[in-house]
């Protein structure tokens, strides 16, 4: 064992936690992902990043009451689909992105926004385009540009419409869909899949979580369009639609999110009343 210094990423208060030095050694994929429960730092919980230097890279709040819903998907991937090491390297990719910087291009994707990233490491773009074409297959379309900032400044005008992402900061957010306690079910995938030691296990399961985002959402819609006449939609009723007819259990917190991927990816406006408790379903 090992003791590592930490930084709670919202309070900034500092500690140490103790860590199995072998188990951080043996990640194929250079970072493991540490669970630090409250009060053992301070009273919030986090996932503290850290690589087989046994330094920090990154630390992220999640809510670890949130989870996804368990569906069966049409196709499940298997390890022989997983592109080569040559097209997708987990590792790099990894070892130089954080978990709010992919939170934020899930985030962009599922508003459909434009989207341009601001990488120097130019040898990483076509690992990133890779990586972003595979995780998105068959479901949810993407606009992603990737620019070192130096081309970027040199013709900012191109990407006036581009919700731009530099590190962990964003840039043109002008609906402040970007703001980190807003994205919850976001920061929830990204958590599980930096939690997974085996890379193809982790692109695999990456990409079912945003495939299980894109089926839902066409079931809603679905569902909204056989509404009768004046029907009004609730969480409620889609959480016991699912319950009853799919055994899909689903958290009122995630239905919320399916809602706003709907209005803003699809841009359908669901049979909901503004007067209506959304949340509470009545």
């Amino acid at each position: 064992m090992v003791e590592i210094e930490i930084l709670c990423p919202l309070c900034t208060k500092k500690g140490t936690i103790e860590v199995e030095e072998n188990l951080i050694l043996k990640s194929d994929r250079g970072i493991s992902a540490i669970n630090v429960s409250e009060n053992l730092i301070c009273p919030h919980s986090f996932v503290a990043y850290i690589d087989k230097n046994l330094k920090v890279r990154d630390s992220f709040i999640t809510d670890f009451k949130i989870e996804t819903p368990k569906i069966e998907l049409e196709h499940n991937l298997v390890e022989a689909e997983i592109p080569s090491l040559d097209l997708i390297d987990v590792y790099l990719i990894t070892l130089n992105i954080n978990a709010l910087w992919l939170t934020f291009i899930l985030r962009g994707v599922f508003y459909k926004k434009d989207i341009l990233i601001l990488n120097n490491m130019e040898s990483l773009h076509s690992h990133l385009s890779n990586f972003f074409k595979f995780i998105f297959q068959n479901s949810f379309e993407l606009n992603i540009a990737l620019e070192t900032r130096e081309n970027y400044k040199k013709d900012k005008k191109k990407y006036k419409n581009c919700v731009i992402i530099d590190d962990n900061a964003v840039i043109n957010d002008k609906n402040d869909i970007m703001k980190p306690k807003k994205i919850n079910i976001e920061r929830t995938i990204v958590q599980m899949f930096l939690a997974e030691q085996d890379t193809k296990s982790s692109l695999i399961l990456l990409r079912n979580e945003i495939q299980k985002v894109f089926t839902l959402t066409q079931e809603i819609i679905l569902f909204n369009e056989n509404l009768e006449k004046n029907e009004e939609l609730t969480t409620k009723k889609i959480i016991d639609y699912f319950n009853e007819t799919k055994d899909i259990k689903i958290q009122p917190q995630y239905i919320d999110f399916l809602f706003e991927v709907i209005h803003n990816y699809f841009n359908i406006k669901l049979a909901m009343s503004s007067k209506t408790s959304n949340f509470l379903g009545y």
